[in-house]
């Protein structure tokens, strides 16, 4: 599945939350009661309310999953491409370092081999190696602490950053709208607020300034991140493949996974 894919599962599932919200509208208007058929619907205050919380799951899960997946992309191109480590960008080598740190565990090591031995030979032949970098996901039994339910501007920026997408022109959204979504979703999920307590502390023109915030964002974070595959950015440019500063790449590498 390409990042193109992951857009048009995301502009799918941002029709359904709209007509989510539109629904929400009409049942507004339609209370205290609607006919369906010949039978009479009751719309309370209350169901109303838990209608209007629920909105902060969908969207939620809109943020979460959409980001989860662009950011497998960007480690699914990498692998696909069998790049050396040499070819990449200081960020991207650093997460497959952090990964492939774990395989100088003692536990790990060849038989009569030392491991300080082991790491030294690693280290020679690094620049030749073909980089694979997995994302991990909670499906994969490995927590992802930094996006498992803990996304929001700051955060998503702080992350894609760490793949070398950093962003620098940002859009013009208010940043207070994800963080509510963010907020509102872990409350509701851990049982902190009733869904009628959450919905009900929530107009709906701001529910609406909430939901177009959080959209408006993801097809810019999207955008970001499938511009960022299709023109390679992962890749290390020019005349940067002599291997320049290698050696101290190497030693900060090392000095950050090790201390």
């Amino acid at each position: 599945m390409s990042i193109e894919i992951v857009i048009l599962e995301f502009d799918s599932k941002v029709e359904e939350i709209n007509e989510y919200f539109s629904f929400i509208e009409k049942t507004t208007h339609l209370r205290p009661s609607f006919s369906q058929g010949e039978e009479m619907v009751q719309v309370s205050q209350t169901v109303h309310n838990v209608l209007k919380a629920n909105l902060f799951l969908l969207l939620y899960n809109l943020i979460e999953s959409s980001f989860k997946d662009s950011l497998e992309k960007i480690c699914i191109q990498i692998s696909n491409e069998e790049l050396q480590y040499q070819d990449l960008i200081p960020e991207i080598k650093k997460l497959w370092i952090e990964k492939e740190y774990k395989n100088f565990n003692s536990t790990n090591l060849p038989q009569n081999v030392k491991q300080h031995e082991y790491i030294m030979d690693k280290i020679d032949t690094i620049a030749e190696d073909i980089v694979n970098i997995e994302f991990y996901t909670d499906e994969a039994k490995t927590k992802n602490s930094d996006i498992s339910g803990n996304l929001h501007v700051g955060e998503m920026s702080k992350i894609v950053s760490k793949y070398g997408a950093h962003i620098i022109n940002k859009p013009q959204v208010n940043k207070s709208s994800l963080f509510t979504v963010k907020t509102q979703r872990n409350s509701l999920a851990h049982g902190e607020e009733t869904f009628s307590e959450c919905g009900g502390s929530y107009s709906l023109p701001k529910l609406k300034e909430i939901k177009d915030d959080s959209i408006n964002y993801m097809q810019f974070i999207l955008t970001h991140i499938e511009n960022f595959i299709n023109s390679q950015q992962y890749k290390k440019t020019g005349l940067n493949h002599k291997m320049e500063r290698f050696g101290q790449l190497i030693k900060s590498n090392f000095r950050d996974v090790l201390y």
